[in-house]
């Protein structure tokens, strides 16, 4: 039969080694139970214990100096900012660089754009390689949207064209000398014309000016000999019967070969009735 002090060993060694420990709670002790450990010794849950967290640590896979601690509260701004600064936001906006984005053409980002891109940049707490990333996209974005409208306006460009050939008919060579003199007449540009195109199409603006040209007098070399057409452009076959007719005039000719601006002009638009092309507009 076991002596008392015997009896009073196999007692404590009954006792749970966490019996007593402060915090310990049912979870706590639910976690040990099930992991087998309720039942053994401190010194061998101290062991297991130790394995299962380098084990842990394992997975984790990252050192302290790695890990980036998020604030508690939202309004921390200073405490999200230092966040965002290790995620790669520069210290100040400035601190974007754009300069290797480029558009299809090689072209660099207009220098007004960079500059609201890092303000922008700056504002969303952007790394640097999101934002360089995020203005590469749009660059992408505007070369597929110029190509695009290119496409579009030159097919409706061609469209007008088609319709004002049609409109025009025969008379189209010598339509367009009559518009293309009118619009040179009144001062208007190359790059006026492109820009009124724009407004209200390509076939409207020729036919407008054409108007215009018959009204101040920009026709008068190109006006054929039948009378009973109106104004109605000499035909190819006027226009080779003059030519050979002013050509045959030795004081016409001499002053046309001397630079008489007034029979260049004649000459070219007898030349474009005859060939039956203008000089694009």
């Amino acid at each position: 039969m076991p002596d008392s002090g015997q009896q009073q060993q196999q007692q404590q060694s009954n006792v749970p080694w966490y019996q007593g420990v402060t915090g310990v709670d049912e979870a706590t002790v639910g976690h040990w139970t099930a992991k087998g450990w309720a039942n053994k010794s401190a010194a061998e849950v101290a062991v297991e214990a130790t394995k299962a967290w380098k084990e842990a640590e394992r997975f984790v896979g990252a050192p302290a100096d790695s890990l980036v601690r998020l604030p508690k509260e939202l309004s921390d701004e200073k405490g999200w900012d230092a966040v965002w600064k290790r995620l790669g936001k520069p210290a100040e906006a400035k601190g974007y660089d754009f300069s290797g984005v480029k558009f299809a053409d090689g072209s660099a980002l207009e220098e007004g754009f960079q500059n609201t891109m890092r303000e922008v940049a700056y504002k969303l707490n952007l790394p640097k390689d999101a934002a360089t990333a995020v203005a590469a996209e749009f660059a992408k974005y505007l070369d597929g949207a110029e190509t695009s409208e290119n496409a579009e306006r030159t097919a409706k460009l061609a469209e007008q064209k088609a319709a004002l050939k049609k409109n025009w008919g025969p008379n189209e060579a010598a339509n367009m000398f009559v518009a293309q003199r009118s619009a040179a007449a009144l001062g208007v540009t190359p790059a006026d014309i492109a820009a009124l195109e724009s407004v209200i199409g390509y076939d409207r603006v020729m036919e407008m000016f054409r108007t215009i040209g018959t009204k101040i007098g920009e026709d008068k070399f190109i006006q054929g000999t039948n009378k009973g057409a109106g104004n109605a452009p000499m035909t190819r076959d006027e226009a080779v019967a003059r030519k050979a007719d002013l050509m045959s005039d030795t004081v016409w000719r001499d002053a046309f070969l001397k630079g008489d601006k007034a029979k260049a002009r004649e000459m070219e638009a007898l030349n474009i009735i005859i060939v039956g092309v203008a000089a694009p507009a």
